[in-house]
C-alpha cells in the first residue's frame, strides 16, 4: 500500500507505510508545517523518511500498466464487494491498482483534472467522507482476499 497526498496548493507528498499520523489536529498541523519547511520528516528512532515532498505531476508516480479508479458520488454506482471483485480480477497478473479519492471538505475530484483516471466509481448513493469511502473499499478488498 502506497499513499500519496496531493494538496489544494499542488504539493505532492509521499507517505511511508510506517508513518503513524498524529491523533490531534494540533500535532498533525505542526507536523505538516514542519514537512513543508524541511520537505521531509525522518523517524526519530532510525533514518527512515516517513513523509516527503516529491516532484509533480502525480501521473509520473503511477506504476506502468496500473488500473486507475477515481471515486466520486457522481461515478458509476457499485456495491463495494462487486467493485473489489471487478478491480482485482487482474490481481493474479500483478497489475497494480490505483485508487484516487478526494478527501477535501467540499467538492469532488473530476476526470478532466486527472486524465490518468480510467473510470469514476461510487460506493454509495450519497456523498461520503474520504474516510468512510476508504473504509468501505478497504473492507471489500479484505473480504475479497479472505482477510478477517
Amino acid at each position: 500500500l502506497q499513499i500519496y497526498i496531493h494538496t489544494a496548493s499542488h504539493v505532492l507528498i509521499e507517505v511511508n507505510p510506517k508513518v503513524r499520523i498524529p491523533r490531534t489536529f494540533k500535532r498533525f498541523s505542526g507536523l505538516m508545517v514542519q514537512l513543508l519547511h524541511k520537505l521531509k520528516i525522518r523517524s526519530s528512532t532510525n533514518s527512515d523518511v516517513l513523509l516527503k515532498v516529491i516532484k509533480n505531476p502525480f501521473a509520473n508516480h503511477i506504476p506502468a500498466g496500473a488500473h486507475v479508479y477515481g471515486f466520486s458520488v457522481g461515478g458509476d454506482l457499485y456495491n463495494p464487494r462487486n467493485f473489489a471483485e471487478m478491480a482485482l480480477e487482474d490481481d493474479d497478473d500483478g497489475v497494480p491498482l490505483v485508487l484516487v479519492l478526494g478527501a477535501m471538505a467540499t467538492g469532488s475530484i473530476k476526470v478532466e483534472d486527472h486524465p490518468y483516471i480510467e473510470k469514476m466509481v461510487s460506493v454509495s448513493n450519497y456523498p461520503l467522507s474520504g474516510a468512510a469511502a476508504l473504509s468501505r473499499i478497504c473492507g471489500a478488498i479484505e473480504s475479497h482476499w479472505g482477510i478477517v
